[in-house]
């Protein structure tokens, strides 16, 4: 009886790795056939060899992942500085490979902006050590750091996001690839206001003034009152405060509350203060407020905050009043009554028929105006009037105006000739409305001149 038994043999070149037999590994395959020869001895007859080759099966892994819904990272981006994606890339085929980028970006972010860094082995980017690729040479199993940058402008404003991936194609086979990787590099917000500037008036006493300051969002973020913080310091007479169109009140702080707008970037808010000065107050008198204007929010990688400190100005209102001052002279005219040549009068003697004038100065010594100014004379006994005139020096536009009443005023002086006991005036109408009201102000150092023209009984 014959017996016949086919055995296989099998030869591999190299062993198998995690990523499976590496490619080019050969598989040599030999068979035989056994049998019993009619003397009973066991004959192996051999088959022909067949030897395989393990092909290159492509593959690449690229994590994080993620979506343009969901990025499987979100970073912040400094305006004005590069945002960094991190990520590893693994060959986890049986060949090496080389791994082409390319960048997958959502509506807006531009992918031709993005490059791409191999990491030197230290897992942390550095512009100056990492070198910028376009591709990544893997061997089997082997993995890698790499990283995305994207230039977030320095003018990105806080809610602007840059959202893209990286897409690796196999070299072995293009239709290899890997692209589900989008991360997100959000904008850093940087907050900054500028709060100015000094103001400097001048107030009555009792009287008021108002200063408007700029508060102007510098930053990339709007701001709201919750963001912000108004503080004050010093300032010993009355205050009020108005932040934006809100309602004035009694402190700055309730000012803001107050406000509930939003101040977008690149705006500005008017913060006005209205200083009250009280009865009684010296010329010169002064009253100093410090305002500061600051932003509330914790500085941290994702909010730069660099206005933490307040910025601070002051308001400086100076008490103006007019200090009044008035002089009377008299000379003779002789029998001129015109007044041409008028001269001393010896020890204060006079004659009938005399003409006298009499010059009365009204000046303004103080560091304000002088309200209403207005000279009065009136005629004594034994004297009848000729006339009377007035002039002002030192005092800019306006115009002198006439009165016998103190109530209505002439641009001319009424007559007077042989009226007794009348009383004259000469007023100062620095608004040029026709009449002589506390809206009328001599000017520091001016003065206002009445001359009368009188005779003798």
């Amino acid at each position: 009886m014959k017996r016949r038994l086919i055995t296989a043999l099998l030869a591999v070149a190299s062993a198998a790795s995690a990523a499976g037999t590496p490619a080019g590994t050969t598989i040599t395959n030999t068979a035989s056939l056994e049998s019993v020869d009619d003397a009973g001895q066991d004959v192996s007859t051999p088959s022909n060899a067949v030897t395989l080759t393990v092909r290159h099966v492509a593959a690449v892994d690229i994590t994080p992942n993620g979506s343009a819904d969901q990025p499987g990272q979100t970073v912040i981006g400094v305006p004005g500085q590069n945002g960094v994606l991190t990520y590893q890339i693994q060959n986890p085929s049986n060949g090496p490979d080389v791994y082409d980028l390319t960048t997958q970006a959502a509506p807006g972010t531009d992918a031709g902006q993005v490059t791409y860094w191999e990491d030197d082995g230290d897992g942390a980017f550095d512009p100056a050590r990492d070198q910028a690729v376009i591709s990544i040479r893997l061997q089997p199993d082997e993995q890698k750091t790499f990283f995305a940058t994207y230039p977030v402008p320095a003018d990105a404003s806080s809610d602007t996001s840059y959202t893209f991936g990286p897409v690796a194609t196999s070299e072995a086979d293009h239709a290899v690839q890997d692209s589900g990787n989008q991360g997100r590099i959000r904008t850093q917000q940087v907050l900054s206001i500028t709060f100015g500037e000094d103001g400097t008036g001048n107030a009555t006493s009792p009287g008021s003034v108002s200063y408007t300051h700029t508060l102007r969002n510098t930053g990339n973020t709007p701001l709201t009152a919750q963001n912000l913080a108004l503080t004050s310091q010093g300032g010993s007479w009355s205050y009020t405060y108005r932040v934006g169109d809100a309602a004035p009140a009694a402190t700055v702080q309730d000012a803001l509350a107050a406000w509930t707008g939003t101040l977008a970037r690149g705006e500005s808010l008017p913060v006005r203060v209205t200083v009250t000065a009280p009865n009684g107050l010296a010329g010169g008198t002064q009253d100093t407020l410090t305002l500061g204007a600051a932003i509330t929010a914790t500085p941290s990688d994702a909010v730069d905050n660099q206005t933490l400190a307040p910025q601070t100005l002051t308001d400086v209102t100076t008490i103006l009043k007019g200090v009044p001052g008035a002089t009377k002279t008299a000379r003779s005219c002789g029998a001129d009554p015109s007044c041409a040549a008028p001269t001393t009068i010896q020890d204060n003697l006079i004659a009938p028929n005399e003409y006298v004038l009499y010059t009365v100065t009204g000046t303004n010594g103080g560091n304000g105006g002088l309200r209403r100014p207005v000279l009065k004379d009136t005629l004594p006994p034994n004297l009848r009037g000729v006339s009377f005139s007035g002039a002002a020096s030192s005092v800019g536009s306006g115009q002198v105006l006439y009165s016998l009443d103190g109530q209505s005023w002439n641009t001319l002086a009424p007559n007077i000739k042989d009226a007794e006991g009348a009383t004259v005036y000469v007023g100062w109408d620095s608004n040029a409305d026709g009449a002589v009201t506390v809206e009328d102000t001599l000017a520091p150092g001016a003065s206002l001149t009445l001359k009368l023209v009188t005779v003798v009984k």
